[in-house]
Formats: C-alpha cells, structure tokens, sequence
C-alpha cells in the first residue's frame, strides 16, 4: 500500500456505523494521513452540505464528492470542479412523475436542499416541484415514498427516459420503510468523479485506494488501483475488491487506514 497517493471513501455503511456515527478514532488517522499529503475523500451519496459537516468534523481533504458522483467540490476555496446539473426538460419529467405516484423528493444544490416533504423537513427549503426551484441548478433528486407499488412504477417509467438513471436505491425494502430512489444524469458515477479529482490533482487512479460497501460503489473500486471493500459489502463488491477490511460496525475504514499509515512510515 505504499503507492498509494489518495483515499477515496464512501459514507453511509462504510465509514458510519447503522447509526449514522463515525468512530472518533478516525479524526487522528485522517489527520496522520492528511500530514503526509494523502487526502481522505468522502465520496458519498449525499448532499454537499451534509458532507461538508462530516468533512470539518473530521479533518479529511479540502475535497467532496456528493450526490453519487455528480459534485466534485472544493469545500474551502468554494471551487467546483466538477458538476452534472439536471436540465429544466428533465426536471419538468420528474415533476410529472412525482405528481403521477404522489411521491416526496429532495433535491440537491450547493448549498441548500430543497424538498416537499411535510415531514422531517428541518433544513430543507420548501418547495411543491422542482420547477419551482429558480435560485440554483440542482445535481440530483432522491424520490421517496412508503408505497413500494407507486416507487416501482416510477422506476419503470424513469428508465423510458435515456439521460437520467438511478444511482442508488434503498437496500433493504420491508413493510413500512421509507424508500427512496436517487435520480442523477446517465454520465454521473463516483467512478467517474474520483477520476475527476485525480486528473485535477495530477494523481494517477492506480494509486487511489478506494474504500465501499455498496453496488454503487463498484464503478468507484473499478477505478482505483487499490480497491477495498468492507465485511458488510455487496458480493458484487467483495469480487471485484483486492483487498478486505472489517464491517462498518467495527470501523473497518479506520483499521486500514491506520495499517496504510503505518505502511508509509516503516
């Protein structure tokens, strides 16, 4: 692991335990790491300003890919790099969508997330469609819905489009469970923005080390030249990874991290 040069790391069931939370221990090994000029890059699902407060807790990079890979941001010098926005067309098809099958979505900007849920909505600016939004372009929408019914009809109609995909989904549907979709354009991937951040800072992605556990972590292993998937990942991921580390729930993150920084110091 000594040529390795980045980390690239995803959040929600890779570097947080189910509850959300991170390990402490893991601000000193970001730390260690960021020392000697390898960045820590959360590259995640979320939006940048829910990433942004992961990244100031934690002393990763100056960097943050969000929205499954449509955003990659400079939180500290407010440079964009790079961003996939959904088009007013393709936003106006999602609207008659989301009033088709009654459904709630939020939708990510820069810095603000704009939603019409009526629930759970602290944060959020309140919109009733996404046409409605006029302040800034948004990168993606995450649909969401308890009707599973109404949820896989919407996919069905969503894939008759040819410019906007599903980047992730809820893994584990049960009765019950609040479901979502997150819709971004067909070229976005966290495989292609880690490719993005390393063409920007002249770090070739063989030697990125890139950290998953789920499907739409794939593109983003395939990527790197060190792949490691986590104890609790998809079987898609565990096959194509070259290295395996604990599950999210023992900060598996964090234990081959410390063993790369040790790695670079022997």
């Amino acid at each position: 692991m000594r040529n390795v040069k980045i980390v690239f790391t995803d959040l929600d069931g890779t570097l947080t335990y189910a509850s959300g939370k991170i390990d402490i221990k893991n601000k000193k090994i970001f730390e260690n790491l960021k020392n000697i000029g390898i960045p820590v890059v959360i590259n995640t699902g979320r939006s940048i300003p829910y990433a942004v407060s992961i990244c100031k807790q934690f002393s990763t990079s100056n960097y943050v890919i969000a929205s499954n890979g449509a955003e990659v941001y400079n939180y500290v010098s407010k440079n964009m790099i790079y961003r996939s926005t959904i088009n007013s067309d393709n936003a106006a098809k999602l609207d008659a969508l989301i009033e088709k099958y009654n459904l709630m979505f939020m939708a990510n900007g820069i810095e603000r997330i704009y939603s019409n849920k009526t629930e759970d909505n602290v944060g959020f600016v309140m919109v009733n469609k996404l046409s409605d939004i006029t302040e800034e372009e948004i990168s993606q929408v995450v649909i969401q819905s308890y009707n599973l019914d109404n949820m896989m009809h919407f996919r069905k109609d969503l894939l008759e489009t040819t410019s906007l995909k599903i980047g992730n989904k809820t893994k584990h549907v049960t009765e019950g469970k609040l479901l979502y979709y997150d819709v971004v354009n067909n070229d976005v991937s966290k495989g292609h923005a880690l490719e993005v951040l390393c063409n920007h800072l002249n770090i070739k992605c063989e030697r990125a080390m890139a950290i998953g556990d789920s499907d739409n972590d794939l593109e983003m292993l395939e990527k790197a030249g060190y792949k490691v998937a986590v104890a609790n990942a998809s079987d898609k991921l565990k096959e194509v990874a070259n290295y395996l580390t604990l599950s999210n729930k023992q900060n598996g993150v964090g234990i081959i991290l410390a063993q790369l920084y040790s790695s670079l110091n022997e």
